[in-house]
């Protein structure tokens, strides 16, 4: 995932190394409440999935981590990846960022992971997750520092491995992180990951900020038995200053010296790996990735003979990029694959050699790729999807013919890689069935016609003509970047209108089909930048954007012109400020809404946004920017708006003029608020909330206009907390989320 979604919640100061705070992560649910089934609304992918390890001892075992959507584990019977992390607390948002994850080769139940979002100082600090049921269950062991699932650099790896000749040692190596110079370096771990210490004689990290730190680590196993530590173990280390690209340790990682030779000063490592030739295969960018590499080599070291190789593939494009994902064949000394990073053109590839680098084959040059698992990410006017990029790969130990790799949309898969041997054409597939990993942005599901729409992060956002099926193509005219702002117009739901960002400059667009087909905004209102929300009025004639960069405007031709939107302060005539929110009314076509968390104030206009008047004395809280609140307007329902903040839930009835918290001593924060079908008998739209209810942060659903609360959610299923719910309007009990990180579109099912 590209976007950075900086939503990490603070989780409590761990002081010294790692500290067990629970023998599960979980916390315990009263679940009284209707129940539920959830499933995500199928897009397939749409994430960066940066790292993919396949284990030894077990057949079709393979696990995927992503940057912010939690890690998966794949199910070799039904080719479905299975998420791992769903369980995660609303309070432990940031582990849904998994930075490395790694098996003990000889153990197949047992997996760990680092998990945790960013590193500067105003993130949480991260977690060591361990499990000895294939992920089913995990232990928390939370870390002393922040570590970066989604921070550049996230594409280095594995730099958390257990030892092969003795599974209960694990090293773990921190970003060069400048905030936390104390906590950089090698960690390493006795007794599974329970406890942690320092490695006192690891100095090799500048804590200057530059490089990922350390990239990876890797065991020699033949340098001790099994039963006992490993004694020579590598480190590739990340940074502008250090003295070698790999260091070395002896004495099973006591102490530990740089080794000479390998490539010139300014090639920082990405990932490394330990062939069955006893050769140390290393890929190299003159940037810590996934973006700005416009350069890259490929080296081998020899353990043995203590010589360094230069293998770099032949680029007959010779387009500055660099290289990060690796994998080798356990079965075939010599046989490697390599990714390339950041070669936009053409594309990205792959090479593979058999002869451990003297020859290289490139692979994506004539691989066939079948996206009809996920149609949508075929570019318009091309047959088939590029080769990916910001590729990390994995060889299947039991069948040198099957390889997958993870780039920065899902997974492709193939079972004819040795094809490549014989300059024959590879075949892949899209294999990300399972994982669904897009940030939220924004979501409608209207009256009429198709049951979702959706703005989201980096792919722009979709027309959910289904649920079950990924869709076809993503909304054109633009196809932007991030999808920010949905609407529909409630008397005339065929009606719709987004905005978003990108989009070669264009941010917004009409619909009057549904969404069937998109009119682009003629103009842009001045913005260079776009995103913002949206409105359109009740009768579709009107819409007003409030745009991130400049000031809230309407329009009354769907886009071709604009005016800027005022309303009478104490000084005189005033802008309406930038970065509020808008809303229409949800049955009224000449009012509109726009709400300014940074004053409290909600703006009314009852003349389709010509003028607009602010609420005095609403009563609303002030909220930092960091914070979150929404406002919504109840579909049907005149002058009926609901506020979710941080400080609880809010509610006008007289189209903000006057406002009433909702029950302050049980709903005591809010995060998003929707409505949907009501029940069978009940006048009032069955109401989802996103909250904290009776002291529970989970989601909560009403029948009865917000009286009563009963949770919907339960342990397995908080996602790292949900950050917008949208009810479905023609089915009672259909609720939409979008998770705080990158988990997609979940949907529920209920039944009472």
């Amino acid at each position: 995932m590209k976007t950075r979604l900086h939503r990490a919640i603070a989780h409590g100061l761990i002081c010294g190394a790692l500290a067990t705070v629970s023998a599960s992560p979980v916390a315990a649910f009263a679940q009284s409440g209707p129940s539920y089934t959830w499933n995500n609304v199928r897009i397939v992918a749409g994430g960066y999935v940066d790292g993919i390890i396949a284990h030894p001892k077990q057949q079709g075992l393979f696990y995927a981590r992503t940057d912010v959507g939690g890690a998966y584990r794949y199910n070799a019977t039904t080719a479905q990846w299975v998420p791992l992390n769903d369980w995660t607390p609303p309070a432990d948002s940031q582990w849904m960022g998994i930075e490395s994850i790694a098996i003990d080769p000889n153990n197949t139940n047992m997996l760990y992971m680092v998990a945790g979002l960013y590193t500067p100082s105003w993130g949480s600090n991260g977690a060591m997750l361990v499990s000895s049921d294939q992920g089913a269950h995990f232990t928390a062991y939370p870390l002393s520092f922040r570590v970066g699932g989604n921070e550049d650099g996230r594409n280095v790896g594995e730099r958390l491995q257990v030892d092969p000749n003795k599974g209960s040692i694990l090293f773990y190596g921190t970003f060069n992180d400048a905030s936390q110079p104390t906590t950089n370096g090698l960690w390493t771990s006795s007794d599974s990951g329970s406890t942690w210490s320092h490695v006192s004689g690891f100095n090799a990290l500048s804590s200057d900020g530059t490089g990922a730190g350390v990239a990876f680590i890797a065991f020699y196993k033949p340098s001790s038995g099994a039963g006992s530590p490993t004694k020579t173990i590598f480190a590739g280390v990340s940074t502008s200053t250090a003295a070698s690209s790999l260091y070395k340790s002896t004495d099973g990682g006591v102490t530990w010296a740089p080794i000479s030779g390998g490539p010139a000063a300014g090639m920082l490592p990405q990932r490394g790996l330990i062939g069955p030739d006893g050769d140390l295969y290393i890929t190299y960018g003159n940037a810590i990735g996934p973006n700005g590499m416009t350069a890259g080599q490929v080296w081998k070291y020899s353990i043995g003979l203590n010589t360094w190789q230069n293998i770099t593939p032949t680029d007959p494009y010779n387009y500055p990029s660099g290289y990060s994902g690796l994998a080798v064949d356990p079965e075939k000394a010599g046989a490697v694959i390599v990714m390339t990073m950041d070669h936009w053109w053409p594309s990205d590839t792959m090479y593979r050699t058999t002869n451990g680098g003297s020859t290289w084959t490139d692979v994506g040059a004539n691989a066939v790729r079948d996206s009809s698992l996920s149609p949508w990410i075929v570019p318009q006017g091309q047959t088939q999807a590029s080769f990916g990029n910001w590729g990390e790969a994995v060889i299947d130990p039991f069948n040198s013919a099957h390889a997958m790799y993870g780039f920065g949309g899902g997974i492709w898969s193939t079972s004819d890689l040795t094809s490549a041997d014989a300059g024959q054409a590879t075949h892949w597939s899209v294999g990300a069935s399972g994982i669904e990993e897009t940030a939220v942005l924004a979501m409608i599901s209207p009256t009429t016609g198709v049951p979702l729409i959706s703005g989201l992060g980096d792919v722009c956002g979709f027309v959910h003509t289904s649920l079950t099926g990924a869709p076809a193509m993503q909304v054109t005219n633009p196809v932007c970047s991030n999808g920010t702002g949905l609407d529909f117009a409630k008397s005339a739901p065929s009606t719709i209108v987004r905005v978003g960002t990108g989009g070669n400059n264009v941010f917004g667009s009409v619909s009057s089909d549904g969404g069937n087909t998109w009119t682009a905004f003629a103009d842009q209102a001045g913005s260079s930048s776009g995103g913002g929300t949206v409105a359109i009025s009740a009768d579709g004639s009107t819409i007003v954007w409030a745009p991130t960069d400049v000031t809230p405007v309407a329009s009354t031709n769907h886009g071709s012109s604009w005016t800027t939107l005022t309303y009478p302060s104490s000084s005189g005539t005033a802008n309406l400020p930038t970065g509020v929110q808008v809303l229409s009314d949800g049955a009224n076509g000449n009012l509109f809404y726009a709400w300014n968390q940074a004053t409290g104030t909600f703006f009314s206009s009852s003349d389709k946004g010509v003028s607009w008047y602010a609420s005095a004395t609403s009563g609303l809280p002030v909220l930092a920017s960091w914070q979150t609140s929404q406002a919504v307007s109840v579909t049907g329902v005149q002058g009926d708006i609901w506020l979710a903040t941080p400080s609880g839930l809010y509610r006008s009835q007289s189209s903000g003029w006057n406002w009433s918290q909702i029950d302050a001593s049980t709903v005591t924060a809010a995060t998003s608020i929707g409505f949907g079908k009501a029940a069978a008998g009940a006048h009032y739209p069955a109401i989802y909330l996103s909250g904290t209810v009776n002291g529970v942060t989970g989601l909560f659903r009403s029948t009865n206009a917000g009286a009563t609360w009963a949770q919907i959610n339960d342990a397995q299923h908080q996602w790292g907390g949900v950050s917008r719910v949208v009810g479905d309007p023609r089915t009672f009990g259909r609720v939409y989320l979008g998770t705080s990180g990158g988990r997609g579109i979940i949907y529920g099912m209920s039944s009472n």
